[in-house]
């Protein structure tokens, strides 16, 4: 089938003025009918010159600039995007990726499936970078969607709003963006399980419709933001979502085995004695046991 669907591009921006340009010109290059194509930039209350970036774009009749006046969270900017067009398709792409010409139609060659309302892209290192500890994490074959392969049906964990696509059509059945989630995580995952629980069968991921990704980032950070996730969100989505316990990670918080693998000492010696000689195992480890440690300062209050 030759479908042709009219785009949204919806692009939530916050901070970003070092890479926003990259990301808005990347988008500008795509190989689509550009009279299909409407990009919606969301500055979402930007404290740095973010928001003067985004209007130097005014000029593209297909661009739509929106502020908002303080930061609203994620969720907040991908829902005025969704509800600022009216495109078949709407694709997520977050402010800090740049993607390549034929980002857009790899998208959509998927989509075509009449079974498939959502896919997401793969994301990958900018070229020519070299991977910190953390980024051998990120990329790494064995994490995520990648393991699955491609166009292969897979489930809400692995369904990430970052490099994604979804049809319209969708939203005249599940909700939008839950804007009570202002915190760094879950967002994706509380839309997703909504997503999955209605289309079961309906999303796919692709290592064609990819993005580079322009955030550098040590381990630690990301351990520090992974540590907030379990502290705020986390706990919200087991409330809200008890019957997926075990792929939310809940059965690691208060649970005996939990505890045993942990904890301060076995920590310690992971870190110390470097028991993981492959460096994704130990990332994981640290990164499971940052979102663990966040849980669990709630189920003690």
């Amino acid at each position: 089938m030759n479908w042709l669907p009219s785009i949204d591009i919806v692009v939530p921006c916050y901070n970003v003025d070092h890479i926003v340009k990259q990301c808005v010109n990347s988008l500008l290059t795509q190989k689509y009918d550009e009279n299909s194509i409407t990009i919606y930039l969301i500055n979402d209350g930007s404290t740095d010159t973010t928001g003067e970036i985004l209007n130097s774009f005014s000029h593209h009749h297909h661009i739509n600039i929106i502020h908002h006046e303080k930061n609203r969270g994620l969720s907040a900017a991908r829902n005025t995007g969704i509800k600022s067009g009216t495109g078949e398709v709407i694709i997520f792409l977050d402010s800090d990726r740049t993607v390549q010409p034929n980002w857009i139609s790899e998208h959509i060659n998927i989509l075509r499936n009449n079974d498939v309302v959502g896919v997401i892209g793969d994301s990958q290192l900018p070229h020519g970078n070299i991977p910190t500890k953390l980024d051998s994490y990120l990329y790494d074959p064995r994490r995520g969607a990648r393991r699955f392969g491609e166009g292969t049906p897979i489930r809400f964990p692995y369904f990430l709003l970052n490099n994604t696509s979804l049809k319209r059509s969708v939203f005249d059945v599940i909700e939008f963006f839950d804007e009570n989630i202002m915190s760094y995580g879950g967002e994706d995952t509380e839309l997703a399980i909504r997503l999955w629980e209605a289309y079961p069968d309906g999303l796919r991921f692709s290592f064609s419709a990819t993005c580079e990704h322009h955030h550098h980032r040590e381990l630690n950070d990301y351990c520090n933001l992974m540590y907030g996730y379990g502290k705020t969100n986390l706990p919200s989505l087991l409330k809200q979502f008890p019957q997926y316990n075990t792929e939310l990670g809940g059965q690691w918080i208060k649970s005996i085995k939990g505890y045993l693998l942990f904890n301060p000492i076995v920590r310690f010696w992971v870190v110390k004695t470097r028991h993981f000689r492959n460096s994704f195992w130990l990332s994981r480890y640290l990164v499971i046991d940052a979102v663990i440690r966040g849980a669990r300062t709630v189920s003690r209050q």
